[in-house]
């Protein structure tokens, strides 16, 4: 089939890369030609998804005119294959619970709640413009993930008895406006922290964050007035007169911070309000 054209409203990128390909499928293998006299040899896929968002009414992405361009070659290619919910249609609807072979459901993903969520792919960069496309953007990385776009493409059967579906490609992006970035990585709520049981002798509160035991507040000190009678002047002695020899400065005290001080320094501990008596008295200096 001859590949049909069209460009998209406004959405927002919410997965993939503009600049960076991807080397490898959804489960981690090398990507390869898988037809033709170039089967087998590695193949790089520039893959992004966009978020449309939905127009009051719509049920499904169909009844919107550019998925209703993208449903009719789906159709015409695989006249009975398109109509069974494995068919490849590279659109998802962005509040649907239902999850992906790894788990996931499209309303849990940033960006895709009350959205029609395309993918485009293809071989090649995409070129980048301008809100209008009067002016190439040239500079690396300039449209991050939650940026919004429109994107100018085109559809066609796949040709997989196997997989039938469609592929969406892209070839145009225009920069339409600023969006919060989205950043993609690990999760790290997802990957075990926390679960783990702690050595013997941790704690979770951090040394210099301990507050010291409350010290009662000490007696006033009373004193009686005592009268004094003038003593006589001193008569110096010549030997004073000579500067004195300045003593050697006393060697630093070694401080030998413990175990139950958790690795703390003892200038950590002296600035959370410690003192060397309580240090000592709790068992995190040596005396």
């Amino acid at each position: 089939m001859e590949r049909t054209n069209f460009t998209t409203p406004v959405g927002r990128l919410v997965m993939g890369s503009l600049y960076k390909p991807q080397t490898t499928d959804a489960d981690g293998k090398p990507l390869v030609v898988k037809s033709g006299p170039n089967a087998g040899q590695p193949k790089v896929t520039y893959f992004f998804a966009l978020a449309i968002p939905k127009n009051p009414g719509e049920t499904h992405w169909s009844q919107t005119p550019w998925g209703a361009t993208i449903y009719k070659v789906g159709s015409e290619a695989f006249p009975q294959a398109c109509q069974a919910p494995s068919f490849a249609w590279k659109v998802v609807d962005g509040d649907s619970t239902i999850p992906n072979k790894k788990g996931i459901a499209p309303i849990t993903r940033e960006g895709y709640k009350g959205n029609w969520v395309v993918s485009f792919s293809s071989g090649f960069a995409p070129k980048i413009y301008n809100n209008d496309g009067s002016q190439a953007i040239v500079e690396p990385d300039a449209v991050k993930l939650g940026y919004f776009a429109q994107v100018n493409g085109d559809v066609d059967g796949n040709g997989s008895n196997q997989n039938p579906g469609v592929y969406i490609n892209h070839s145009m992006v225009a920069l339409s406006a600023y969006g919060p970035e989205i950043v993609v990585g690990p999760d790290a709520g997802s990957v075990g922290f926390g679960q783990a049981p702690l050595p013997a002798g941790a704690t979770t509160t951090p040394p210099a964050a301990f507050t010291p035991p409350a010290q009662p507040a000490p007696a006033p000190v009373t004193t009686a007035a005592v009268a004094y009678a003038p003593a006589p002047m001193p008569v110096p002695n010549p030997a004073f007169l000579q500067p004195p020899v300045p003593a050697a400065p006393p060697a630093a005290p070694v401080r030998v911070m413990l175990p139950p001080a958790q690795g703390a320094t003892y200038e950590a501990m002296i600035a959370a309000g410690w003192t060397d008596a309580l240090l000592i008295q709790h068992g995190m200096m040596q005396g």
